[in-house]
């Protein structure tokens, strides 16, 4: 028999979250106080994390550094605390360090189980974020890239790639990077008839 498990309190706080020790291989997110489970990626999702980290860990400078899974507070939910697919921060790295505070790039590559919580609240709750400069929802079951890029302080601009030939250029990294190079090797389910 295993062991019981301990209740948590509901809500719970950002601290509290992060004092918890998950079985190796769990991943969660504290949404308003409740926590969230995620299902292990599917196998293109990973690919394309990988396909971009890679990209962006090539252009950078040694001052900055290209995460996976990396931990961000909303600024604007106190309960809220999030794992971004991939980010790229240039503050200085501090021992055992959990929470990015200051993200210049966030990406979430979106799947049927995750995108309503990508778009509906984490787009929003990352614009809010001072130091982001450009936020990418990438779309794991067909090419589609959407670009957030800030501008003029608080306004933001939006960009929709779908062909292969389509350049995703992030001014935050300095990386121009072709969607047939973002989505090399990624298998998308085929497309369901309509009507």
């Amino acid at each position: 028999m295993g062991e019981p498990r301990r209740k948590l309190p509901d809500p719970l706080t950002v601290d509290e979250f992060l004092a918890i020790s998950w079985p190796d291989g769990q991943r969660h997110e504290l949404i308003d106080g409740h926590v969230v489970a995620m299902a292990p990626p599917m196998r293109g999702h990973s690919i394309i994390i990988v396909n971009l980290a890679v990209a962006i860990r090539a252009v950078l400078s040694r001052n900055c550094d290209a995460l996976v899974d990396a931990g961000v507070r909303s600024s604007v939910r106190a309960h809220t605390y999030y794992e971004a697919d991939v980010l790229v921060t240039c503050e200085p790295s501090e021992p055992r360090q959990r929470t990015i505070h200051a993200p210049v790039l966030l990406v979430e590559v979106l799947s049927p189980s995750t995108q309503a919580i990508d778009r509906n609240r984490k787009l929003p709750d990352y614009r809010q974020m001072p130091s982001v400069q450009e936020i990418v929802l990438v779309d794991s079951e067909q090419m589609h890239v959407e670009l957030y890029r800030r501008f003029e302080g608080t306004r933001w601009l939006s960009e929709i790639l779908r062909d292969p030939a389509d350049v995703l250029h992030l001014d935050s990294v300095g990386l121009d990077l072709p969607l047939a190079d973002l989505y090399r090797r990624v298998a998308f389910p085929p497309e369901e008839a309509t009507g």
